[in-house]
């Protein structure tokens, strides 16, 4: 059995030596189509993995089922060496991803579901990763032939640890999770439950601050940069966004890799640093005038002036194609329950977005990317005519800017005025934590074959 499995090994060694060269590496986890590469589609008896990746804490057996959902669009690696771990920096700009041809690779399918074909009774680090998620672990395969699944039989059941993204980082045990500050402003209290609910710790796995507090960190890169991901919600309190400092150093921190995920009455931390892509339709205010807000290149000169009172629970559509296959697994009603939105995006501008990796790219500018905001999500506002269809405005929003990314949603992340025990995620906060893992890929302007 050794002697056949050593000319088996020089086989697949022969294979690979005859197609690729050191330097060709161009497959990367996001490129493969859940399809093994060439060695191993070259041999397809060889041992078989099969799997499921989950949501952040699946593996954690206090979470409640319904917290826990299949990611889509994770790589999924198996290494003979020890891989390279991210670096210890913490920030940096996220290159894309590549996988050499002779390491078996998969992105998890729309169902979180891949398969992997193996050199059977071989030692492998199973490496699963999204964004900054990121979980190594070891795995011996079986024998040649056999089919094994990872994905255990009691259906909403505690989920394998070797495909549960972490909820802590713990890079000694192979293990790597994002920085995430969030800002809580007045009107969501109680934002951290949407990461409570996945097993994360407060002031350990993520850290809060009030928007009235977090002045000395909006207004200086190196504070900001202590963290990969800003998440600010519900609250028009932040005044010194209107500062040219504070829009100076958020825009630096998001060209430099940082990732901003903004919600509601939050929105002048986007809008402030970056108000060439958004304008607002008011219809219903305490403070300011009525009509266009923030129309133009030039931010307003106060916070709050943008924000509509009226808020409503709208009807929605995902506009991505992958973000509706994705909802069409995990959720089973005909349409998607949104609760509590506020602000309503009236138009969306183009600006800068980055360096053009194509020259003959119509939105190419003089070397520069220029491009309205990708919409996400879009829906429709009972009492607002504003002609079209009915899903004519958009809800949910993102836009690159060099090496970072913003993200703005009219929507609450969480819509409760109370903690419980057991709080079940709304559908809208589980798009969010989907939104917030694509939030951190790479960005990269060039093609995906």
């Amino acid at each position: 059995m050794k002697r056949y499995l050593s000319l088996l090994t020089l086989l697949v060694a022969a294979l690979i030596g005859c197609e690729l060269t050191p330097e060709d590496n161009s497959d990367t986890g996001w490129n493969s189509g859940n399809v093994n590469n060439q060695a191993n589609n070259l041999l397809p008896e060889l041992f078989t993995l099969n799997g499921v990746v989950w949501s952040p804490g699946a593996d954690d057996p206090a979470l409640i089922s319904e917290n826990r959902f299949p990611i889509s669009g994770a790589l999924v690696a198996a290494y003979i060496e020890k891989p390279d771990p991210p670096s210890d920096s913490r920030f940096y700009c996220l290159e894309r991803v590549v996988i050499p041809r002779n390491v078996p690779h998969a992105t998890t399918d729309f169902d979180g579901s891949f398969t992997l074909k193996l050199m059977p009774d071989t030692d492998y680090y199973l490496v699963i990763q999204k964004g900054l998620f990121r979980r190594v672990r070891t795995y011996h395969s079986g024998f040649l032939g056999e089919i094994r699944d990872l994905e255990p039989s009691n259906l909403g059941g505690v989920k394998d640890p070797k495909v549960s993204l972490p909820r802590h980082h713990d890079p000694d045990n192979g293990d790597w999770t994002p920085r995430i500050l969030v800002i809580v402003g007045r009107g969501e209290g109680l934002l951290g439950m949407a990461y409570e609910a996945l097993g994360m710790v407060e002031n350990v796995d993520f850290y809060s601050i009030s928007d009235t507090k977090a002045q000395h960190i909006a207004e200086n890169v190196e504070e900001l940069m202590k963290y990969n991901i800003i998440v600010a919600s519900c609250g028009d309190e932040s005044t010194y966004l209107s500062s040219d400092r504070s829009r100076e150093a958020l825009r630096e921190y998001v060209r430099l890799g940082g990732r901003l995920f903004i919600d509601d009455f939050a929105y002048d931390w986007v809008e402030q640093p970056f108000p060439e892509f958004l304008s607002f339709q008011v219809d219903y205010t305490e403070d300011y005038s009525l009509g266009i807000c923030a129309e133009g290149q030039d931010a307003p000169d106060q916070v709050g002036k943008c924000v509509s009172y009226a808020c409503y629970d709208p009807a929605g559509k995902a506009e991505d194609p992958y973000l509706q296959s994705w909802l069409d697994e995990i959720n089973d009603a005909s349409q998607i329950p949104l609760e509590y939105g506020c602000n309503i995006i009236r138009a969306m501008g183009k600006g800068v977005q980055g360096e053009c990796e194509d020259p003959e790219d119509p939105r190419c500018v003089n070397g520069l990317l220029v491009d309205k905001p990708k919409v996400w999500m879009s829906g429709k506002w009972p009492g607002v005519a504003m002609g079209g269809t009915d899903y004519d405005l958009p809800i949910t929003v993102s836009w690159d800017y060099y090496c970072g990314r913003v993200l703005y949603t009219t929507l609450h992340t969480h819509a409760g005025d109370e903690r419980v025990a057991s709080y079940k995620l709304l559908m809208q906060e589980k798009i969010m934590i989907y939104l917030l893992l694509e939030l951190q890929t790479e960005v990269d302007d060039g093609p995906v074959e």
